[in-house]
């Protein structure tokens, strides 16, 4: 990836923009409750839907190399050849209607549904699918390492498509991901992907306006193979509104179909709206606390292991007021490989012994500052920071907390050249790039010559054989992948680089008379808006 956001750094990147019509604050607060058949009506075409959104979306158009916000939009534009389903932990059908592997899991061959065409109007061939994969894998981009395994793509008639790998893998798996995994119109012309669609999705574009409220449209895509039966949503809108207690606002009215992310005291002055429905799921997105293990005093385990131990988890999430559940690990709730018994740290009078043995703590005379950063406009990771500076303090651990802004403040400082520039604490978001964890490992803590998501800096040889090998256990013996998904986060949980600060629970924000949604934790932010109809 370039410098948007990785697979996992994808923290809410907050671009604020001046409104010429901005609403008052209070007015989302006070407006009376509304019903679809009273009160406000709801403003919006009842054929629109519209997503709110704090921030602007698009950074990358082209889906082999998109790897940040507008997702949410492109994964109503292109389609994957399976997708994964959280509540069965099985991958289904997309643009493959089956699909089988050999016995050592090397060989895949994915049968292609009839009658899918491209939004240009040509057929999706075998043909088609190889060289949009092909494509992806050379350009190096995004997520496209999920692609790895893959040897050779050899079309068998114009139906079927044949994967040959160099080690066993979860293909169908792989084949799921919310990047990279796109199937998309190859052309050799960079500028044929900008504001426009080339997949097989339900949308295509209708406007991009960056910068502006209604940053992208979707309209209709007529050809559809998913067919336009019942009253599905024949628009979409993704609005960008800054403001929490504008989108609240917004909602209440009925200008909103879908807001996330609201904070969650915005979301209980939303409840019991009658034209309103909360959904709330624990997520996969983890927050976690990468602490620079290249930079004194976090260069000696001691310190980081007090550093660990001296936070008051429950106390954390108790205050984030629902917005996160405790984290049982790297690896959060739903997903293979979760454990439930890791010893995770917590233990404060260990953490003043490990103090001590390290020259520092209470009576030493020896304060130890460290330096927080962590996404501007994140409202729960600010509120934490507050309460993890007083948990702290009686240690003797000044932590300074700052929120910078994303791509030109928190991300350059954390690539900074001289490590002694670099924060102690990178405080960021991260959830996988496919249905299986080995993205929580293999790109933030496998060692890295140059780094580029590794922002503990951290090395751990046994734990870098662990990772190399434990994508083909997953294919070959999953409960073997189990256990080494557990040995590698004991690995981590003794050498601390990192803190596990709680699961994200999602909260959103439906308008009533939407139906058919599904809150998947394996897509993040994303609204499958095909699958969803109105009343």
């Amino acid at each position: 990836m370039s410098l948007q956001l990785l697979s996992g750094p994808r923290p809410a990147r907050r671009r604020r923009r001046l409104r010429a019509a901005a609403v008052a604050v209070a007015v989302a607060l006070a407006l009376p409750a509304a019903g679809c058949s009273g009160g406000h009506e709801r403003r919006s075409d009842d054929d629109t839907f519209v997503y709110l959104s704090s921030r602007g979306l698009v950074t990358e158009w082209d889906p082999a190399r998109s790897y940040s916000d507008e997702v949410v939009a492109l994964s109503n534009m292109y389609e994957t050849l399976t997708r994964y389903n959280a509540v069965t932990r099985r991958t289904e059908g997309v643009l493959a209607t089956r699909w089988k592997a050999s016995a050592d899991r090397r060989t895949w061959t994915f049968t292609l549904r009839d009658h899918v065409r491209f939004h240009s109007g040509r057929p999706l061939t075998a043909q088609s699918v190889k060289a949009a994969v092909e494509r992806t894998m050379k350009l190096k981009a995004s997520a496209s390492y999920v692609w790895d395994p893959v040897e050779k793509i050899t079309p068998v008639g114009t139906r079927q498509v044949r994967f040959q790998l160099s080690r066993p893998a979860p293909l169908d798996i792989i084949a799921s991901a919310t990047y990279a995994a796109w199937i998309y119109e190859v052309s050799d012309d960079t500028k044929a992907y900008r504001a426009t669609a080339r997949g097989t999705g339900p949308y295509t574009v209708a406007s991009w306006n960056p910068g502006s409220e209604n940053e992208v449209e979707l309209t209709a895509f007529k050809d559809y193979w998913g067919g336009w039966r019942g009253n599905r949503y024949t628009k979409v809108v993704y609005r960008s509104v800054p403001q929490s207690s504008t989108e609240a606002q917004l909602m209440t009215a009925g200008e909103g179909t879908y807001v996330g992310g609201l904070p969650p005291q915005l979301v209980d002055t939303l409840r019991g709206r009658p034209n309103l429905t909360v959904y709330e799921r624990p997520s996969w997105q983890t927050l976690i606390g990468l602490m620079n293990t290249q930079k004194k005093p976090l260069d000696d385990i001691r310190v980081r292991r007090a550093v660990a131990d001296a936070l008051d988890h429950r106390e954390l999430i108790k205050a984030s007021r629902g917005a996160l559940v405790p984290s049982d690990g790297l690896i959060p709730k739903g997903m293979f490989g979760h454990a439930t018994t890791l010893d995770l740290p917590g233990d404060r009078t260990r953490a003043r012994k490990l103090l001590k043995e390290a020259g520092y703590g209470p009576g030493s005379g020896r304060t130890i500052t460290l330096e927080m950063t962590y996404p501007a406009g994140e409202d729960t990771i600010r509120t934490l920071g507050d309460l993890m500076k007083s948990q702290l303090r009686p240690f003797g651990i000044d932590l300074r907390v700052e929120g910078l802004a994303w791509s030109s403040a928190q991300w350059p400082r954390a690539k900074n050249k001289n490590p002694a520039k670099r924060q102690d604490i990178f405080v960021m978001w991260w959830w996988p790039d496919d249905p299986e964890p080995l993205s929580y490992f293999r790109n933030v803590f496998r060692t890295e010559k140059e780094i580029s998501y590794n922002l503990a800096y951290y090395s751990n040889p046994r734990l870098d054989r662990l990772i190399d090998r434990v994508g083909a256990l997953t294919a070959t013996d999953p409960r073997e992948a189990v256990r080494t998904y557990r040995r590698m986060q004991e690995i981590l949980i003794r050498d601390a680089p990192v803190l596990f600060l709680g699961t994200n629970t999602y909260q959103r924000v439906l308008n009533s008379s939407v139906r058919g949604f599904v809150d998947n934790p394996a897509y993040a932010n994303v609204v499958f808006v095909h699958d969803l109809t109105h009343h």
